[in-house]
């Protein structure tokens, strides 16, 4: 009797140290929850990186806003050139790809980006007397834009700035 108890023992002591490896690679990974989170959505990963990009050219051209035509260098209305070309692009592939169609304020802002930034193409491009601010009046629009986009969204972007406001995704 007593090799049975002492099998029994030998097992009981297995099984334990089998559970316990398995509770903590569960612990250690994080769990079912915390692997849900890190699998973010490709799509929306795709497009937090396309925003991203527009949010990168935009800085570049906002940069450049306080400055008088006399200043402006070749490189600053290159830059010009390529935000609006650049936003325009992203706006076209955000219109096809990410915009529901039954989301008519989205799908409104997202025409208007595409515009806005359309608009400054053509005086960066040409630079004829008056240029510079027809610029400005489009980056303006730009900004209006986004920023109606992004209060319609509930995107919170400048997060210190409103520490008061919570920002739904968390941005």
């Amino acid at each position: 009797m007593l090799p049975v108890i002492a099998l029994f023992r030998k097992m009981r002591f297995v099984l334990l140290l089998v559970c316990f490896f398995v509770l903590w690679e569960g612990c250690a990974s994080g769990g079912p929850e915390e692997k849900k989170k890190e699998e973010e959505d490709p799509k929306k990963k795709e497009l937090k990186e396309l925003m991203k990009r527009i949010d990168e050219w935009y800085k570049k051209s906002q940069d450049r806003m306080g400055y008088y035509p006399p200043q402006l260098t070749d490189g600053d209305w290159f830059i010009f050139e390529r935000t609006g070309e650049t936003i325009a692009n992203l706006s076209d592939v955000m219109l096809k790809k990410f915009v529901p169609a039954d989301d008519k304020i989205y799908l409104k802002e997202a025409k208007d980006m595409k515009k806005h930034s359309e608009d400054m193409v053509k005086p960066a491009t040409e630079r004829y007397n008056g240029a510079y601010e027809d610029i400005q009046y489009s980056f303006g629009r730009l900004r209006n834009t986004c920023k109606n986009c992004h209060n319609h969204l509930g995107i919170q972007i400048y997060t210190s700035l409103y520490p008061g406001e919570p920002s739904k995704e968390g941005h």
